[in-house]
Parts: structure tokens; C-alpha cells; sequence
């Protein structure tokens, strides 16, 4: 059994920039938007990147996978406007098949380096069953590992991808990295205040709900931590990476390999 850990509020007074690594459009609303909604708050540029095409997320033989694609798209625009969040990456891998390759790698690699985000939250690559009614799907797990093997050893050393240095992005380090859905959460968001805004942004994809009264009746009465005094506060809660005291080693090298050059 893994040693509980203390929640903390999470810290970002050094970020300016985050971006969110997710599997299918709708990934980031259910699993971060409270945050995303309080970063973009505080003036923190955030990203979502979507991995998939989200061309399986409909059980409805009439629509054609170009139509379905096209509609998700949309729909993640439209939640992440009203998350604060400005851009949104569509990665375009197909739905259902996602695999950490070296091509992928490579791609997001590129945009950590262009956006250069010192908070990157993505899915638990651990994470194959919640309880006893759910089974994760497998693009989450696989791109909780592609965003993990771009960040590292990837995206801060310039001995991978001297090509994208020579295009202008050069190794970047990022500062925190969050884990959605991790069994050891040590990072806690309030986001009772923003709940209603989460829920609207969720219901932003009316592809992915047959009946959205319903949903968002159910959604409403979802989950939250019952107070002393009856009320109840709703959590978003991630494992945290912190990198901010790691050593960095491509100043010491390139120190090295200049004093050796020149003797």
C-alpha cells in the first residue's frame, strides 16, 4: 500500500506559462478545468494540447468519423474559451490507437520547447482501473507516457532533436509537472467556487452526453468532501513533480566543453 502523502495548495507564483497534455478533446475539462479556470485567472497563459482526433467518442452510426472529428474540435474550443484557456493543440492521432512512438515523442517535444511551459499537468501513465466500474482507457494511460518521455529525457537536453534547435526551439526544462488521477496526490486545487464553470465547460461537449439535463443534474450532485458544517468543497488533486532544485547540467557541460575547446 503507497504511504499517504499531505495535501498541499498548489504553488504557482513562478508560472507564466502551463500546458495540459491530454489524450481526447474533453480530457482537460473533466480532469483539470478547475485549475486551468483559476491559473488563467491569475494571468497564467495555459495550453491544452489534445493528443487524439477524438474520431471514436460517439456511438452514433450517422455520423461520419470527419463530421465527429470536426464537432469535438469544436466543442473543446468552445470549453476551453470559457476555461480562460486561448489555445488549444490538436495533436490529430487516431482515437482508440494511441502509442507513445518516437514520432509523437518528437511532436510534442517541439511544442514543450515552443511554448515553453513551467507547468505541465497530464494523465496517470499508471492507471488502468478506477474501483470496481471502470476501465481507463488506454489512450490516458498512453499519453500520460508520451508526455513524460518528451519531458524527459527529451525536451531539456540538446543532444535529442539538434534539429529543432536549429528551427529556434531550444531545450527547455520545465519547473512542475502534475499527474491527474494519481494514487499518490500531494497537490490539492480548491475549485468549489468554480465548480459551475467546470460543469459548463464539461457540457460544452453535447457530443459525448445523450441527455445533458440529466448530465448536468448528475454532475451537480457529484462527488465533493462534506465540510464540518454540512457544506461540501470539491477538489482537483494531482501528484506533483517538483523540478524547481534539480541541477541543471547543460550549463556546467557547455562550460566544460568550452574551456577544453579552447586549451
Amino acid at each position: 500500500m503507497s504511504e499517504s502523502r499531505e495535501l498541499k495548495p498548489p504553488d504557482w507564483s513562478e508560472v507564466e506559462r502551463a500546458m495540459v497534455i491530454m489524450a481526447h478533446p474533453d480530457d482537460p475539462d473533466f480532469s483539470c478545468a478547475g485549475s486551468a479556470i483559476q491559473m488563467a485567472r491569475q494571468g497564467i497563459e495555459v495550453t491544452y494540447m489534445i493528443l487524439t482526433n477524438g474520431d471514436k467518442g460517439n456511438h452514433n452510426p450517422l455520423i461520419t468519423r470527419r463530421q465527429l472529428i470536426l464537432m469535438r474540435k469544436e466543442e473543446q474550443r468552445k470549453a476551453a474559451a470559457l476555461s480562460g484557456v486561448k489555445h488549444v493543440l490538436f495533436m490529430d492521432e487516431e482515437d482508440g490507437f494511441l502509442r507513445p512512438t518516437p514520432e509523437i515523442r518528437k511532436r510534442v517535444c517541439r511544442e514543450i520547447r515552443r511554448l515553453r511551459p513551467q507547468l505541465i499537468i497530464t494523465n496517470s501513465p499508471d492507471r488502468y482501473v478506477s474501483g470496481r466500474g471502470y476501465i481507463n482507457h488506454p489512450d490516458h494511460r498512453n499519453a500520460g507516457i508520451i508526455a513524460l518521455e518528451a519531458i524527459f529525457p527529451a525536451a531539456d537536453n540538446p543532444m535529442f532533436y539538434p534539429d529543432l534547435t536549429n528551427e529556434g526551439y531550444p531545450p527547455h526544462n520545465i519547473s512542475q509537472l502534475y499527474i491527474s488521477h494519481a494514487e499518490e496526490a500531494d497537490v490539492e486545487v480548491d475549485i468549489t467556487d468554480d465548480l459551475e464553470l467546470k460543469i459548463k465547460s464539461i457540457l460544452c461537449h453535447e457530443s459525448q452526453f445523450d441527455d445533458l439535463e440529466a448530465t448536468e443534474k448528475r454532475m451537480r450532485e457529484w462527488g465533493g468532501e462534506e465540510q464540518e458544517d454540512g457544506s461540501k468543497r470539491h477538489y482537483e488533486r494531482f501528484q506533483q513533480l517538483d523540478f524547481r532544485s534539480r541541477p541543471r547540467r547543460g550549463p556546467a557541460n557547455k562550460d566544460k566543453t568550452t574551456e577544453k575547446s579552447s586549451s
